[in-house]
């Protein structure tokens, strides 16, 4: 059953699809000429046409869709003299019509297996809420992983480039992170490092950056530390007289010191620098100076010597932290290059503090601790930074390069960070298809059934199917409208054509407007009922009906749509929409039918055609389309029948909302005539659809039924009101 029609694109209908929504079998969609009526019939009775691509249907299963409009019109009565026979079933092989009723019983239920429209059951509602709970899994999912794009295409937009391609959708962008191979390790870059990456080598402040700016400690300070002076105990010249006293005072340094201060004497006695007396003579005087001999000299000039090249390549070093920290590639690295700095620095002056003490001492021993570690560590740390430089150069000179590894590596991030997601989809998705495969089997073997009891009613059918009930039901019905020019009759045995007393074929295109829509309704009445070919199985039909009632053939409105009400609105056809543009039309079909039962839309146009929904409340002007026909009539263009129900119409509803009158009160003055009797017996009938009515009316006398019509309204006080709806 069809649940809902998309119209977009095509004819009059724009942009913005038109919806019609159901869950009724009968539905009634009224538009007046031009809005799109005619489009929406053209579309069902040809899907696949490339004209609606943009158009869609839901809901439909393995019903067959029939529908009348001009189209069909023009396919059957004017592209050929003759129409393709209408194959029925006759009754007489009772066996056979047993098998083909059991196949058919046997059919539904297989069918309402496999949906049931009413109680929205079956396994093909299954199929369809699995698909959903798939759908709404991917739906999700593809959620979820958008928010990489809300994260990185907005706010700085750094790497905005990695999603290039990869934004057109949010399926777009799950596709692509979902094939991607998960990393076996988590990334050692983050997003942070890329954004960082991606700034300094993609933008326009890009640089090249000198490899040689980088100066790395080159004296090797170690040479000096393992110095064996610096384990030696230096005294002076121990044949000198004062060497054992100077031994035992254990500080030749305190008397070296003091021996600035001491001048030669010449013929008296010095003073001490010590103890400040004349105690200095020449000979001490000379074994002062015999002490310090030149042995002792030049291991002190040693001493200074790698004190003074220790300090200076010390201060050079020192005065290269400032210098290195200017450099961004360290900065970025500041806390380690200042612990590697530190250690090493720390180092150096410890040992020149040592080396200074042993100058003032040269009798102690001093020991150095090697810096080849701590400078060997910072230097590696700078061949570090030279290296990176090296790379960044290297990125900035083949941007393109860099710009993919970037984007590479932002993926293999995003894989990793949204694995569980990707992970959880694809279990969920392998678990939902499975059991989406096993409810598809399950359909697929109820098809099979299906296909295999249309084989049967396929054979049982053989003898019993015949073009002749089509016809004689054609020609009850055309004598029934009072169409006697003309028939149906047989041609072989799979065509009919149209026949007139005096001629062997007559040609459609000669017959008046009325008698064209009758004949072609008639013809599409019983193949609705019966089958194209006579090997045909079909168990589920939908009917489309597209303004039967043209604006010449007015005087068949009421019959046609009685035929429509008794042949398609209470019998197993499958759904029936009828589309018109005529408000009696309109209302005869609606005319006691239950709200629960049928759905009413309606086509309007302004720029583009639109479909929306309507209750019966909305249509509040048809009482002035029964006026119409009264005036309609006095032009040639109602019959008797739709005259008689237009004034019951009327009566029934001014009377009955205005004064509230029974009809029997209306109706005393006119009862005083006899001639007036069949008029008020025949809109006293409890409904002017009863099939009495309709035969009666046959023989009504219209001029008399028009002159009691206004004496109603007359006698009533309302003979104004009748001037003016006939005026």
């Amino acid at each position: 059953m069809i649940t809902k029609i998309t119209l977009q694109k095509v004819a009059s209908y724009g942009e913005n699809p038109a919806v019609l929504d159901t869950d009724k079998k009968i539905n009634l969609v009224y538009g007046l000429n031009g809005t799109g009526k005619t489009t929406l019939s053209k579309y069902l009775q040809n899907k696949n046409d490339v004209t609606f691509s943009n158009c869609s249907v839901d809901g439909l299963n393995n019903e067959k869709i029939l529908v009348y409009n001009q189209k069909f019109i023009d396919d059957n009565f004017y592209q050929s003299p003759t129409q393709k026979g209408i194959f029925s079933l006759a009754s007489e092989n009772k066996e056979a019509k047993e098998k083909i009723d059991n196949a058919t019983e046997e059919i539904k239920k297989l069918t309402a297996q496999v949906k049931n429209d009413e109680l929205k059951t079956g396994f093909q509602v299954d199929l369809e809420q699995k698909q959903k709970d798939i759908d709404d899994l991917q739906n999700t999912t593809e959620g979820k992983t958008w928010e990489i794009k809300t994260k990185y295409s907005g706010g700085d937009r750094i790497l905005e480039f990695c999603l290039e391609g990869k934004m057109g959708s949010k399926k777009a962008l799950f596709d692509h992170i979902s094939t991607l191979q998960r990393p076996l390790g988590k990334p050692e870059k983050t997003v942070e490092d890329l954004k960082k990456e991606a700034e300094a080598t993609q933008g326009e402040s890009a640089k090249i950056y000198e490899e040689e700016s980088v100066k790395k400690v080159s004296f090797n300070f170690w040479k000096i530390e393992q110095e064996e002076v610096f384990s030696e105990v230096i005294i002076g010249n121990e044949s000198s007289q004062l060497a054992g006293l100077i031994e035992r005072l254990k500080n030749s340094s305190w008397v070296k010191d003091g021996r600035e201060f001491i001048t030669e004497p010449h013929e008296k006695n010095e003073t001490c620098p010590f103890c400040q007396q004349k105690t200095i003579s020449k000979d001490l005087y000379q074994e002062i100076q015999n002490y310090f001999d030149d042995t002792y000299q030049t291991k002190i000039t040693e001493l200074e010597n790698l004190d003074r090249e220790y300090f200076n390549e010390y201060q050079n070093v020192k005065n290269l932290e400032n210098e290195l920290l200017q450099i961004d590639f360290i900065k970025e690295k500041e806390v380690e290059f200042k612990l590697l700095f530190k250690d090493f620095i720390d180092n150096i002056s410890n040992n020149w503090s040592k080396i200074n003490n042993k100058i003032k001492s040269p009798n102690i021993v001093v020991g150095l601790e090697s810096s080849i570690l701590e400078q060997k560590a910072l230097n590696n740390f700078l061949d570090s930074i030279i290296n990176e430089i090296k790379i960044h150069n290297d990125k900035v000179n083949n941007k393109q390069k860099t710009k993919n590894q970037i984007i590479k590596d932002f993926w293999e991030i995003m894989r990793w960070d949204y694995d569980q997601t990707i992970e959880n989809y694809q279990t969920q998705k392998t678990k939902l298809e499975k059991e989406k495969d096993a409810i598809i089997t399950k359909i697929t073997n109820l098809n099979n059934n299906i296909i295999e009891q249309q084989g049967i009613i396929k054979e049982a059918q053989k003898d019993l199917v015949n073009i002749q009930d089509a016809i004689d039901n054609i020609n009850t019905e055309l004598i029934f409208f009072g169409l006697e020019g003309f028939s149906i009759v047989p041609v072989g045995e799979k065509e009919y054509k149209l026949k007139r007393p005096n001629e062997d074929i007559a040609k459609f295109e000669t017959l008046s407007e009325g008698e064209k829509t009758v004949i072609s309704f008639l013809y599409f009445l019983e193949l609705c009922k019966g089958k194209e070919n006579d090997d045909e199985v079909v168990t589920e039909k939908i009917v489309v009906i597209d303004d039967p009632i043209s604006s010449l053939s007015h005087m068949y409105v009421f019959n046609v749509a009685q035929l429509i009400k008794k042949n398609f609105f209470n019998t197993e056809y499958r759904q029936v929409f009828i589309l018109t543009h005529n408000l009696y039309f309109f209302h005869e079909l609606l005319h006691r039918q239950r709200d629960n039962n049928i759905k009413l839309f309606r086509i309007c146009k302004s720029q583009f055609s639109n479909i929306s929904e309507m209750n019966r409340k909305d249509i509040q002007n048809e009482y002035q389309s029964y006026w119409q026909i009264l005036k309609d009539y006095d032009l040639g263009s109602a019959t008797e029948a739709i005259l008689a129900n237009a004034m019951r119409n009327i009566l029934e509803r001014f009377f009955g909302f205005i004064d509230k009158n029974d009809f029997n009160e209306l109706t005393k003055e006119l009862e005083k005539d006899e001639k007036n009797n069949f008029f008020i017996r025949y809109i006293n009938k409890e409904s002017h659809s009863d099939p009495v009515n309709i035969s009666d009316t046959k023989e009504i006398d219209p001029q008399i039924f028009k002159e009691a019509f206004k004496k109603i309204f007359e006698d009533s006080g309302y003979g104004e009101h009748y001037n003016k709806m006939m005026s």
